[in-house]
């Protein structure tokens, strides 16, 4: 113990803990991994939900026993922390603020692993979330995977709406927009519309009633029929917008858009 009085020395120990608890955390993260996929292995969603929690709770532990460590030198440069903190509030407030969106996603949890949700003007299904961001798998405009990753700063949580797309669960209600001109024959614009999708969600529209209804009574809300309907609304001084609605599988919300789409304009032909 003579050797840690020697500053020098003292520092180069305190810097091989610090070493040695950056790669425990590594490898007590990878260990993690390793063992949620053998625990869970048909439920992948599952076991990622439990790592991204476990990950960021070895982050956290790693973070606090470094501090610990380092508690005296903290302690000796506490003025200069107290003057650079004003600097760090201004250049560093994305940082911040992504910390406070983490503790939000954490405590209000808007959303979890596995869900789809849009936040601002990103759109995908969450795949992680770290201290700083919200990983998600981009899903683009056709309703199919782009095969791009999205990092989403936790900021983006207490600043944006976010839209949770799959907060009933298994089935969702889901929408399909198709802009007709208002000389097109709408009474067969919606006959052939209601028909392609009565076709397209036939194998699930009874489970998906079923569904509901056991949401209406556990969660005490009024939701609508999960059989197809057809909405109108306005779109310029030229079209209007025929809205197609229906309940469908979170994972075949991108099948359904493509199959009704192209459905739809097949069987009515050109405007």
């Amino acid at each position: 113990m003579e050797l840690l009085k020697d500053p020098t020395t003292l520092f180069l120990f305190k810097l091989a803990i610090t070493f040695g608890l950056m790669a425990s955390g590594f490898f007590v993260n990878r260990a993690l991994s390793w063992s949620l996929r053998k625990l869970h292995p048909y439920h992948p969603e599952k076991a990622r939900s439990q790592l991204v929690f476990l990950k960021n709770l070895v982050r956290m532990a790693v973070f606090f026993l470094l501090i610990s460590v380092w508690a005296s030198q903290i302690s000796g440069a506490f003025l200069s922390v107290v003057a650079i903190a004003g600097a760090m509030i201004i250049t560093g407030k994305e940082v911040v603020l992504s910390l406070l969106g983490y503790v939000n996603i954490s405590l209000a949890k808007p959303f979890r692993i596995g869900d789809y949700i849009e936040i601002g003007t990103q759109n995908g299904r969450v795949i992680d979330i770290d201290l700083l961001s919200t990983k998600l798998f981009e899903i683009g405009m056709s309703g199919k995977y782009t095969g791009r990753r999205l990092a989403v700063p936790n900021a983006m949580v207490l600043t944006q709406t976010i839209k949770h797309m799959s907060m009933l669960g298994k089935f969702s209600l889901y929408t399909i927009e198709i802009v007709l001109p208002f000389k097109a024959d709408t009474v067969k614009a919606e006959e052939v519309a209601l028909q392609v999708a009565n076709a397209v969600s036939a194998s699930w529209v009874d489970e998906a009633d079923q569904y509901f209804d056991q949401i209406e009574v556990s969660e005490f809300v009024d939701l609508p029929g999960a059989k197809p309907e057809v909405f109108w609304q306005a779109y310029n001084e030229l079209a209007h917008k025929m809205i197609v609605r229906l309940a469908c599988p979170l994972e075949k919300r991108g099948d359904a858009e493509q199959a009704i789409y192209k459905g739809f304009w097949r069987e009515f032909g050109p405007v």
